[in-house]
């Protein structure tokens, strides 16, 4: 065995599942080089995970975990255990037998359990999530909240219904190819009423940092995670940001901004700064 096998074989006490095959898979251990059984015992154990044992030629890894048909929890009638206890059953071959199932039934489970493990149906768990993301109805107030949310876990947040303003650019009418009716408009321009969502996050001070305004933070995080994958729903969208505390002023210096620094007053207001709007489309 390698020094990392050793080490894990010494430490198997300290692993749950999940870091054991992550780890495993990390220094060259596929799915397809692991096998699982359960711990032949009538009692329950301190821990999951038993042990491990590395096998070579062919390259196996062969974890044994406190779980399964022959655990201390299992499934099977106590009626094949007595038959073990009385040596009317030889134990290596009942052991032998239900392994080929345990290695099945535990494999599954933790499939079950820990989702971004199993490769049977794609290979990557980030596309994964993102397929399973846009089966959800992301246009809808109750999931943009909840996107939101996920995004900007320090902000409060309000996700609301409302009628946006939206500008089509028209084509130049052309001689013979332009049909007149009462759908057809004259101008470069028309402004149309669409039905939109608008995102209103709330901070309490103007700075997520020091030097760094929240503005520039959410227009980062916007282009990052949300912005993606609502192109592919097709939104119209307005975002702004609510300053609570707006605790310093425009001063003329390269590090200000207009617009989002408050002008000097001695009463200082709620800001509200608009960070966003439009429709957002692939």
């Amino acid at each position: 065995m390698t020094r990392v096998e050793t080490l894990i074989v010494k430490n198997i006490w300290r692993f749950d599942p999940v870091n054991l095959l992550t780890l495993l898979n990390h220094i060259g251990y596929s799915m397809e080089d692991i096998l699982f059984c359960s711990h032949f015992s009538t009692c329950s154990q301190s821990r999951l995970v038993q042990s491990i044992e590395f096998r070579a030629p062919p390259k196996k890894a062969v974890i044994t975990l406190n779980i399964g048909l022959l655990g201390g929890q299992s499934i099977l009638p106590s009626y094949f255990f007595e038959q073990v206890d009385n040596e009317n059953i030889d134990v290596e071959e009942f052991s032998a037998f239900f392994g080929y199932f345990d290695d099945r039934l535990l494999r599954r489970f933790l499939f079950a359990i820990y989702s971004e493990l199993d490769q049977t149906f794609t290979q990557s768990w980030e596309a994964r999530k993102r397929a399973a993301l846009y089966t959800l109805k992301l246009d809808s107030v109750i999931m943009l909240h909840w996107l939101t949310q996920l995004v900007f876990p320090e902000l409060q947040l309000r996700v609301e219904k409302i009628t946006l303003k939206r500008s089509v650019v028209l084509r130049p009418p052309i001689l013979g190819k332009l049909n007149l009716g009462y759908q057809t408009v004259f101008g470069k321009k028309k402004d149309l009423s669409v039905q939109g969502k608008r995102i209103t996050l709330i901070a309490e001070d103007e700075n997520i940092s020091k030097g760094k305004p929240w503005s520039h933070e959410i227009n980062q995080r916007l282009e990052r995670l949300i912005f993606p994958i609502l192109r592919t729903v097709g939104l119209d969208l307005e975002i702004w940001l609510v300053i609570r505390n707006q605790g310093s002023s425009l001063s003329l210096k390269q590090s200000s901004y207009l617009g989002y620094e408050n002008i000097h007053s001695d009463n200082l207001q709620v800001r509200r700064i608009r960070i966003f709007s439009g429709y957002l489309c692939d």
